[in-house]
């Protein structure tokens, strides 16, 4: 038995050659490559009760041999996997679950109730390039580019990834060799296992853009802990909406959530802001802040052709040409995911995500203080509340800047309840977020149309034909505007009379 910490990373089919020619220069210290052809089973219930306690049972065949493993104890994430693993070669192509080496797992699998009811789920056939490689200071590990595909039912699904595991010494020679190679290649983390894939393609489940969830905080963690899984939770969702970007006709939810997970991490950093942070953050949060940039110009034209434009057009499409408008949107817009989609066939992106999962993985320093977290996120929630009511009763003398930053500020403090919901009372927590919803959805509309007004006046000096009727629906989008104005009052109110969970 023993702990299997491995970092996956999904490469381009395209960059494989070029991949395992450059290993041998870039590492000179790496073992000769040796190809493996790995064929592997992994059985389950029909009502899949091992992949509901976070358990995987496969047999593999590598070689001339037949070896089972079990795997369980999910710890790490954003790509970095830490996992209980029991395995022995057995006498053929069968399961031998009384000879599995941990007593509580081979307990839960011996048991009538799942034994009798074991059968194949998935198969993967991969064709596995590996080296050894061991650094100055004794550290081994492995280094494998998978290819190959899972299967399941006649369907199949491809796999094309780089795994890097830590056979011997610390986790940092792990990030060491990560990051080395995706100086060089375009590596982006892979939040799934072929395990997990492997049971989507079981039960047929569709690709589609991952949201926020909520991270059940233990009130005895230090809030440096905290802050680690809260910016693991944000990170997770950012990748999983990156490596999907430009793989689909429609990509618009997943710019909208991946702009959300870098919105949600830098709010989660301001959140923490009593912790220090270092250098090294200051220039991630940098990049992220131009990564999140690129993503909203995105993002502001899916909104203004598929929401506002769509919203005007039953109205006014009678009486004006509104194609041409959407047509050079959409050309920009296509101009801009190119423009992404190059930057994530280089090396740029999933190296950021990579340097940020690394920085998450570093140990407080030394003088960190042992705080207990209640109190610290009361602080951190009372700042935040503060800063929206500072500007909330001033709000009839803000300008339109000053608006939007009220909107943020709005935004940032639902993100920090967020962040902090599952130390509280539920009940509380829901009726706290409700009572800022009436305000989000004001400011909101607002800002929607202060962006609405902007592109389309650039659009017009850009192209003039687009000039009148790129007028009328900054017009229409301005009575909108007025009429959510006018509920403010209520949604003032409503804010001013929230009674804080905490």
């Amino acid at each position: 038995m023993n702990t299997e910490i491995e970092l996956s990373l999904s490469l381009s089919p395209s960059h494989n050659a070029e991949f395992k020619r450059k290993v041998a220069k870039l590492l000179p210290q790496a073992s000769k490559p040796v190809e493996q052809l790995l064929v592997s089973i992994y059985y389950d219930t029909p009502a899949l009760d091992l992949a509901k306690r976070r358990m995987g049972l496969r047999l593999r065949k590598q070689g001339n041999q037949w070896i089972q493993t079990v795997k369980f104890g999910q710890k790490g994430g954003g790509g970095l996997n830490a996992r209980t693993e029991v395995e022995h070669i057995t006498h053929g192509q069968m399961l031998e679950l009384a000879n599995i080496g941990h007593v509580e797992a081979r307990d839960f699998l011996c048991d009538d109730k799942i034994a009798t009811r074991l059968q194949p789920t998935f198969a993967t056939h991969i064709t596995r390039t590996l080296w050894e490689v061991e650094d100055k200071k004794g550290n081994i590990v492995e280094l494998a580019l998978d290819v190959g595909h899972i299967e399941c039912d006649g369907r199949e699904h491809p796999v094309n990834e780089v795994e890097i595991e830590l056979k011997r010494g610390d986790v940092e020679a792990v990030f060491t060799l990560a990051l080395m190679l995706a100086r060089n290649f375009a590596l982006l983390p892979q939040q799934r296992s072929k395990a997990e894939r492997g049971y989507r393609l079981f039960e047929q489940v569709p690709t589609t853009p991952v949201g926020a969830q909520d991270v059940k905080l233990d009130p005895e963690i230090t809030p440096y802990e905290a802050r680690r899984q809260v910016m693991l939770e944000c990170l997770r969702q950012l990748q999983f909406n990156m490596v999907e970007l430009g793989q689909y006709e429609d990509d618009m939810e997943f710019v909208h959530q991946a702009r959300v997970a870098i919105r949600r991490m830098r709010s989660a950093d301001k959140a923490f802001a009593a912790l220090p942070t270092d250098s090294v953050w200051n220039q991630l949060e940098a990049k992220l802040q131009t990564l999140g940039q690129q993503l909203g110009e995105i993002r502001d034209r899916d909104v203004l052709v598929r929401e506002t434009i769509a919203a005007v057009e039953p109205t006014l499409s009678d009486k004006l040409r509104l194609e041409p408008i959407k047509k050079r949107l959409m050309v920009q817009r296509e101009a801009l995911m190119q423009a992404l989609r190059e930057d994530l066939e280089s090396p740029r992106i999933g190296m950021l995500l990579l340097q940020v999962l690394h920085w998450l993985h570093q140990d407080p320093p030394a003088e960190a203080a042992e705080g207990k977290l209640r109190p610290f996120t009361r602080d951190a929630l009372n700042r935040r509340a503060s800063s929206v009511d500072k500007l909330a009763r001033r709000w009839h003398k803000l300008n339109e800047e000053q608006r939007h930053t009220l909107r943020k500020q709005v935004k940032k403090l639902r993100y920090t309840a967020e962040f902090f919901a599952t130390l509280y009372d539920a009940d509380k927590v829901k009726k706290y977020l409700s009572s800022q919803h009436a305000m989000q959805k004001v400011l909101g509309t607002m800002n929607d149309a202060a962006v609405c007004r902007h592109m389309l006046e650039t659009l017009a000096s850009q192209y003039p034909e687009t000039a009148f009727a790129g007028g009328a629906v900054a017009g229409w989008y301005e009575r909108i505007d007025l009429e959510s104005s006018q509920r403010t009052e209520q949604a003032l109110e409503a804010l001013k009379e929230a009674r804080p969970f905490w």
